[in-house]
């Protein structure tokens, strides 16, 4: 059996008001040594060792975090899991003294009574931003959002808190938070959960770009600063934030309206006044973005500048075209959008049936429009980005691939493509996420329906999508660091790949999969999750599976199914699934690879389901895909009582219900234990009542 525990820092790296040396912890029982691997043990009397029987526990004390950041000290509990077997070809007899451990111990750790020669490093929190890079601010508060996951998460928050911090370069304001917030997105339907700080940016430079960086406290562990642990600005993978402080609003703004009807281009006015410039709109956006740029040499004194300012669209079709000689954007981007945000769907921007290449500025931003394809490998933006130095903003927009063809370029080298609120029209999608060749394009998705899509880096609160692709660095993107997958959607009926993909090595930075559905239906018949398995060498850390629902097909995870072994590891906590495997030394007959044991012998594990075990055995053991042993709170064979089972296992027809109704016998959850008080629905968890996988409401 086994507790959910938390974890330590790297011995002699905790702030110096916390003292290991006196403290006492609890004597352990017969545990002489902690490995140097961190989950193996010596035992002073193996044969006492049940691994179905009754507990053995073992405290081990660690310095982590309270709600306000300050330094704290944590009792943990594990357990003795089982005694060790032998590897292949001797996987039948015991060792004489080695034992598992339920969960891992780490450098810094003190148990009373052995020795911990653990040089196991401490998990690294994983975030990623909601706010979007380039924010131009005109008020003194600004909201910050960073949704966070951790190996430890407990008392249904994955850290104790977060502190923001936004600073000019010689002046900072900070703010502390433990509560968390959720975010609802309309296009998708969905829910995120996050820490967010209401920052005031008055007492910081005005027309200044500002820093904004978070330090991250897990209850237990070490503090993870964004701009000196994760990677260099500018990054699509986790990085600190530059937003254009113009709280007075005295950076100007030039408002320029274009109408494809109406408009005159000789005669179109650009005006800090978005009334009067409404009264004599432009016929199209090239002069429309000209003229901006000469109001605001003359009216701001900021020369080739185009950003700033705001193009908006009456209503009607537009045709897009090059932009980029205008004007460019250094601080903030050019905005674009509908004038009439309520019409949307009929304000559209199109690609007009030929390419414009480098047509757009290093920044840019849309919003409340329709960009709809009109047919043909045509490219529609791009600002010739080599890196990730260029951002693309869509906001509240619908992609209508209008029933053409797919083209991969036709959204091309945008540099990083930032998407928020977006949503796929009648026309079908245009799949403006996918990669063409190894071009700077990369994506986050959040609150979306649809979008994500092959070179997708991170995406939160988003439905519908078919599947993901963790990818190594190819080309003009780097590799995927980091990746962040939080509270979507994933269906998929035709696709002969994985639905989720993983076959990479995943270092510290990790990689975090929580509150997701993932639904195999119809013809799609590979796994719903492959994580670094089916002949994959990737070395693997710091995996965080936490609260998902993986229906109709299985998931393969973190296989030593080949001839080589490497060290793989995972924290896997309250998730749902219908089958899960995990092969190793006697499936591949080679008794070296053992770098995956910690997976099989459920290290970090708690508290999971599956409704059909592993596809060749429902039991535990040497040759049983699902493991060595259960680990706490595993069930296996269980009737989830979804609502709606449209996976492979109901219907087959997909969009089932996976809610599980009243008298359920999933395992309940408790606020204790949960890493999240809300799922991706916006349900609130209710402590002994809610339960594991994606959705915790019963109904």
């Amino acid at each position: 059996m086994q507790m959910l525990i938390g974890v330590g820092v790297k011995l002699g790296q905790f702030p110096t008001d916390v003292s290991l040396a006196v403290q006492t912890p609890i004597l352990a029982p017969q545990v002489s040594e902690v490995k140097q691997d961190g989950w193996q043990a010596v035992h002073t009397d193996a044969a006492t060792v049940d691994a179905f029987g009754p507990d053995q526990v073992l405290t081990v004390q660690r310095p982590g975090f309270d709600v306000t950041g300050a330094p704290n000290v944590v009792n943990d509990q594990i357990s003795v899991s089982s005694r060790l077997r032998n590897p292949f070809p001797n996987q039948d007899s015991l060792t004489d003294a080695d034992v598992a451990l339920s969960n891992f111990v780490y450098a810094g750790d003190v148990i009373a009574g052995a020795t911990n020669n653990s040089t196991r490093l401490y998990p690294k929190p994983i975030a990623m931003w909601l706010n979007h890079d380039r924010e131009h601010i005109k008020t003194e508060i600004h909201v910050l959002r960073l949704a966070v996951s951790h190996a430890y998460a407990r008392n249904s928050q994955p850290v104790a808190a977060v502190k923001f911090i936004a600073s000019d370069g010689i002046s900072e304001v900070t703010q502390t938070v433990s509560d968390m917030d959720t975010a609802h997105y309309d296009a998708s339907g969905l829910t995120v959960p996050h820490f967010s700080a209401n920052l005031n940016f008055s007492t910081l430079k005005d027309k200044e770009l500002v820093t904004v960086d978070a330090v991250i406290y897990p209850w237990v562990g070490e503090p993870f600063t964004i701009s000196t642990d994760a990677d260099p600005y500018p990054s699509p993978n986790l990085t600190t934030l530059r937003l254009w402080n113009d709280f007075t609003e005295s950076y100007g703004t030039g408002y320029v309206y274009v109408n494809v009807d109406t408009g005159d281009d000789a005669s179109g006015v650009v005006s800090v006044l978005a009334t009067e410039a409404a009264l004599s709109p432009f016929a199209t956006i090239p002069s429309a973005v000209t003229a901006l740029k000469a109001f605001n040499g003359t009216q701001f004194g900021r020369n080739n500048d185009v950003g700033g300012g705001i193009v908006r669209l009456a209503e009607g079709t537009h045709v897009h075209g090059s932009i980029k000689a205008q004007g460019e954007s250094p601080h903030v981007p050019l905005v674009i959008e509908a004038a009439d945000p309520a019409t949307q769907a009929t304000t559209v921007l199109t690609d007009g049936g030929s390419s414009i290449f480098n047509g757009i500025p290093a920044f840019l931003k849309l919003r409340h429009l329709t960009l709809r394809k009109t047919g043909g490998s045509v490219v529609f933006l791009d600002s010739g980005a080599t890196s990730a130095e260029n951002l693309l903003i869509t906001e509240n927009c619908i992609w209508d691939a209008n029933a053409t063809s797919y083209y991969g370029a036709w959204v091309y080298r945008v540099g990083r493509f930032t998407q928020i609120n977006c949503e796929i029209g009648g026309g079908g999608d245009p799949k403006q996420g996918n990669s063409f060749s190894t071009e700077a394009i990369m994506v986050t998705a959040i609150g979306c329906q649809g979008c994500a899509g092959t070179i997708t880096y991170h995406a939160v609160g988003c439905s519908d999508l078919p599947e993901f692709t963790l990818r190594e660095a190819l080309g003009a993107r780097p590799a995927m660091t980091g990746v962040f997958l939080g509270w979507n959607t994933f269906t998929n009926g035709s696709t002969s790949n994985p639905i989720i993909s993983v076959s990479a090595p995943l270092g510290p930075r990790g990689f975090a999969f929580v509150g997701n559905i993932v639904e195999s239906w119809g013809a799609a018949t590979n796994a719903g999750l492959r994580l670094n398995a089916d002949s994959d060498v990737s070395i693997t850390q710091n995996v965080v599976l936490q609260h998902n629902t993986i229906v109709g097909e299985r998931a393969n995870l973190l296989y030593l199914d080949g001839t080589e072994n490497v060290e793989k590891s995972a924290y896997v906590n309250f998730n749902l699934f219908s089958r899960f495997n995990i092969k190793g030394d006697v499936f591949a007959g080679q008794g070296l690879n053992v770098g995956n044991w910690p997976v099989r012998y459920k290290v970090g594990w708690s508290d999971n389901a599956s409704t059909d075990g592993s596809n060749n055995s429902s039991t535990y053991g040497p040759a049983s895909w699902l493991g060595e042993l259960p680990s706490r709170g595993e069930l296996v064979g269980i009737d989830p009582m979804w609502a709606n089972d449209a996976s492979h296992s109901g219907s087959g027809t997909g969009a089932g219900n996976y809610t599980p109704t009243n008298g359920s016998l999933l395992p309940v959850l408790t606020e204790e234990m949960a890493a999240y008080s809300f799922d991706l629905f916006g349900n609130a968890l209710t402590s002994g009542h809610s339960r594991i996988g994606a959705v915790m409401q019963a109904v």
